[in-house]
């Protein structure tokens, strides 16, 4: 029990580096690379294509690899993504631009690939609805707050030195180093093995998880469609520094974590109807407003309401599905989520980064399309939910 508890401590805090070393970074690297040269569609075709190829290397792990330690993929991956930010700082400091934008590539894989390792390895500790919630809740809160420190530091002057972007990067793999020990710490690594069979085709049985998985896809497509390339816009559109978008950003997700933190305690509604309109409802009439007036004012509303409620509620609308899952088939469906999430991710992102130049109303239009899409499945999930539990109940 004592080492249970220490190993959750343990994943916690190296959830925490991993959070900081992306707060500090991932969204100043959207300006990092504009600075490079790189157009703004191009930037979101380097993104999607780094999202892409997590998935394909995730769909080879789940149909491939027969045993696999979870812990152990883990440790890989952070060391290589320790090494990926060397050579971009490297490639950054000698203006190497081809060295640049590869190592961008390979981090921005890396960090998908952490993401969807974790939860499995939460799991085979203790496997529940509100820690899927506290998991997502603290590697929001340590982005945060990274991305906090970023907003003020770049620019500023300290002695003779001007912080700069490549000093972003250092920072983001001092924390990396971090996560990387806290790792390398948890004990038993035993439990984190797991053998398994090619059960796809029986998790795709499942009716609820088949549906869920097309869901999350359209949630993934409609989320980042919008915010794929957030700090870019509103240093474009609201005509910030990035330093004080980054400020604006994190205003906005702290917000957000608080009452994240709330709606899992005390806030979260009996009916899930409501919780979906609360999620997600919300967010298109904000979003619906932005494109009939595409000024600063209501783009600049819109999002700070989007952030306030994007990071509530994942327990029921994420976490009741993934834990229908035994815990010998979560590696298998996890992989499935993920693979799903991101070919999302990178069509969202692929859209945002070509409709980018035409405006708020296309980006916001666009994308109202795919919130239609995801708030009814969500709806639709609920209800296969409640017959599933009428026919159990006869």
């Amino acid at each position: 029990m004592g080492q249970r508890k220490k190993n959750i401590r343990l994943i916690f805090l190296y959830l925490a580096f991993y959070g900081l070393s992306i707060g500090v970074w991932s969204d100043f690297a959207q300006v990092w690379l504009n600075e490079q040269g790189i157009t703004i569609s191009n930037i979101g075709l380097i993104i999607a294509c780094a999202t892409f190829v997590a998935g394909i290397i995730i769909i080879v792990l789940t149909k491939y690899v027969k045993k696999v330690n979870e812990l152990f993929v883990l440790k890989c991956i952070f060391l290589l993504k320790a090494l990926f930010l060397l050579l971009m700082f490297l490639g950054a400091y000698y203006s190497i631009k081809w060295l640049c934008i590869t190592s961008f590539i390979f981090d921005a894989i890396t960090n998908n690939l952490v993401a969807s390792v974790t939860y499995p390895i939460i799991a085979y500790i203790l496997k529940s609805e509100s820690m899927y919630s506290k998991r997502k809740l603290v590697e929001y809160s340590a982005t945060d707050l990274g991305l906090l420190i970023a907003s003020f530091l770049v620019g500023r002057q300290i002695g003779w030195w001007v912080v700069d972007y490549n000093a972003m990067i250092l920072l983001s793999l001092l924390f990396t180093i971090c996560a990387i020990i806290s790792v390398f710490c948890i004990k038993n690594s035993k439990i984190f093995f797991a053998e398994r069979k090619n059960n796809i085709k029986n998790i795709f049985k499942d009716k609820i998880l088949r549906f869920y998985l097309f869901y999350f896809f359209i949630c993934q497509t409609a989320y980042f469609s919008a915010l794929g390339m957030q700090l870019l816009m509103i240093v474009r559109y609201a005509q910030f520094s990035s330093s004080t978008a980054g400020l604006f950003i994190v205003v906005g997700c702290v917000c957000g974590d608080l009452f994240g933190i709330l709606a899992l305690k005390k806030l979260t509604p009996k009916n899930d109807c409501l919780t979906i309109f609360v999620k997600f409802g919300i967010r298109f009439l904000f979003y619906l407003a932005i494109v009939i007036f595409p000024i600063k004012e209501v783009f600049l509303v819109g999002l700070f309401v989007s952030y306030l409620i994007s990071r509530a509620y994942e327990n029921k609308t994420d976490g009741i599905y993934v834990n229908r899952c035994d815990k010998a088939d979560m590696f298998t469906f996890s992989n499935l989520r993920y693979i799903f999430g991101y070919m999302g991710k990178a069509t969202g992102t692929l859209i945002v980064g070509f409709t980018f130049e035409l405006g708020l109303s296309y980006i916001f239009g666009i994308c109202l399309i795919f919130m239609a899409l995801q708030m009814t499945m969500a709806l639709y999930l609920i209800k296969m939910r409640k017959n599933e539990e009428k026919w159990l109940l006869c």
